[in-house]
Parts: C-alpha cells; sequence; structure tokens
C-alpha cells in the first residue's frame, strides 16, 4: 500500500506526463502547415532530413512512452520499461545536441577545431550516459499504476545521464552567445540589427530554454519525493524536441539550407519569430541590406 502523499505524487507524475506530451503534439499540429510549406514543399537537403529525425522520432516515441507510463507491470517487466524509456529519452536528447552542434559548426564558419572538439566532448559524455543508464538496478513500485523509481541511488545515477546533456547544453550556450557577442560588437550589425533578433537567429535563447528546463528534470532527481524523481524527463526532452524544430523552421523560412545556413537577411528573420511574440516592435532601418540569405552547405 502507498500513502496518500505518495499516492498524490504518483498522480502529479501522470499529470506531467500529459502536459508533457500535450505540449509536443499540440505545438506539431499548429506547425505543421509551416512544415509542409517550407520542408515537404521543397528540394530536400541534409538539414531537411534532420529536422524530420528531430521531430517524428520524438513524436513517436513519446506515444509508447505514454502507453507504458500508465500500465500496471510486473517488476521485471517494468525494469524492462524504464531501461528502455531512460535508453529512448537519451536517444532523443543525443538527436538535439547533434543538431545543435551542427548548428554551431555552421555558426563558426565550418570550422573543424570546433566540430572537432565538440565531437570529442560529447562522445565522452554519452559514454558517461551510458554507462551510469546501464551499470545502475531500478527499484521499480509495485502494486502501482505505471513504474515509478524509488531507489534514491537508482535515481541519482540515472540523473547523471541527463547531468551529461546539460553539460554538453551549456558548451553549447556558451558558444553561441560568445558568437553572438561578437557579432553584436562589428559596427556593421552594431548598427542594424538589434540584441533580441541576434539572439534568436543564431539560438542562443532556444538553446538556453533546452538547458534549463533539463536542469529542472536534474533537480528532481536529487529533490522530490521518491514517485516524482524523473518527473520532468519527458516534458524536458519535448521541450528540447519542440524547441529544436522551432528553430530549425524558422531557419527553413528564410533560407533553404536550414541549420547549415550563416548569413540570413535581419528584416526577413525579424518577421518570423512569431514564437516569441511579436517582435516586428524592434525597429530595423530601412537601409538594411538583404546579406545573403543561404550560405553553408547545400
Amino acid at each position: 500500500m502507498v500513502s496518500a502523499s505518495d499516492a498524490n505524487d504518483i498522480l502529479l507524475s501522470g499529470y506531467l506526463q500529459i502536459f508533457a506530451i500535450t505540449f509536443l503534439y499540440y505545438d506539431h499540429f499548429i506547425t505543421f502547415g509551416g512544415e509542409v510549406k517550407y520542408l515537404w514543399s521543397r528540394p530536400k537537403r541534409p538539414s531537411t532530413y534532420w529536422f524530420f529525425l528531430n521531430r517524428y522520432f520524438s513524436f513517436s516515441m513519446n506515444i509508447m512512452v505514454t502507453l507504458f507510463e500508465f500500465a500496471t507491470l510486473d517488476p521485471k517487466s517494468c525494469n524492462q520499461y524504464g531501461l528502455v524509456r531512460e535508453l529512448l529519452l537519451v536517444i532523443n536528447q543525443i538527436i538535439v545536441s547533434i543538431l545543435i552542434t551542427l548548428r554551431v559548426y555552421a555558426l563558426y564558419g565550418c570550422s573543424f577545431r570546433v566540430i572537432g572538439t565538440l565531437v570529442i566532448t560529447g562522445g565522452v559524455l554519452i559514454s558517461i550516459s551510458c554507462w551510469v543508464l546501464f551499470a545502475q538496478k531500478s527499484a521499480p513500485a509495485q502494486q502501482v499504476s505505471g513504474c515509478h523509481m524509488i531507489s534514491l541511488d537508482t535515481s541519482i545515477r540515472i540523473a547523471g545521464a541527463w547531468e551529461a546533456v546539460f553539460v554538453y547544453d551549456s558548451i553549447i550556450f556558451a558558444l553561441t552567445l560568445a558568437k553572438t557577442w561578437q557579432e553584436r560588437r562589428n559596427v556593421a550589425i552594431h548598427k542594424r540589427l538589434p540584441v533580441i533578433t541576434l539572439l534568436l537567429r543564431d539560438g542562443v535563447i532556444y538553446f538556453a530554454v533546452m538547458a534549463l528546463a533539463n536542469l529542472a528534470n536534474i533537480l528532481t532527481f536529487y529533490f522530490c519525493g521518491p514517485f516524482l524523481r524523473g518527473g520532468l524527463s519527458t516534458f524536458s526532452s519535448s521541450i528540447s524536441a519542440t524547441m529544436m524544430s522551432r528553430f530549425m523552421l524558422n531557419l527553413h523560412e528564410s533560407a533553404s539550407v536550414g541549420i547549415f545556413s550563416t548569413h540570413i537577411t535581419a528584416q526577413d528573420y525579424l518577421s518570423r519569430l512569431e514564437f516569441f511574440g511579436d517582435l516586428a516592435e524592434s525597429e530595423i532601418p530601412e537601409n538594411t541590406p538583404d546579406g545573403e540569405r543561404g550560405g553553408g552547405w547545400g
């Protein structure tokens, strides 16, 4: 028997799961028109296929995760489900990490030094994530709906995988912010491009939201009760996939090469930032040069 407090935590865990997938699928629904217009209806580029992988892996994965989330399974099956669930969530995060790595690579002018450093760092962090996931022994709850974590030791070990993702997200955020600030200091851009446009164009805000969602999930492993540890895992994964999809859609709307673009017209991009509100109020002088729309890989 579980206590009333534990029962409330289990119920809240279910609500968090429903909220996460509702957020993911609702955003997919309202942006599907843009997806058809800017990806399905145009010649396919490498960035197009990366977008589809990120979008539809997350879409299909969360269906399976949700179905088992509310199923009552025996301890052995629950152990297997728990491992598969965490593995799928980590794979989803790896896909997002690959995409933001490619974006930083393009942002730094296709620098092999940058991509080499990120690949080595990512490889080390992926190895750590796999070790903490496959080396741990889970202790799921019994006689309750769904599979839930009990052991604090198990929770801390699984948190290690998410911490590795957070470290990588933080590195990407720092690199993107540094590049954005470098462009801000460029006299030509400084006179014509608002800071918020630079931050959104280069992905700083998108990457920051991903990192903060991941951090919130990590904290649940240490400070929440046994039935809420990792309760934000699906939400963090959904946020990452959604923000990455939004970011890539905005890039494809302005440049056919999408995530590999290196230059995007300021005025065009500013007019398409609907997700963060109406930024058209930020003034850009009429003499803003059109710039180069494509750039990067094609």
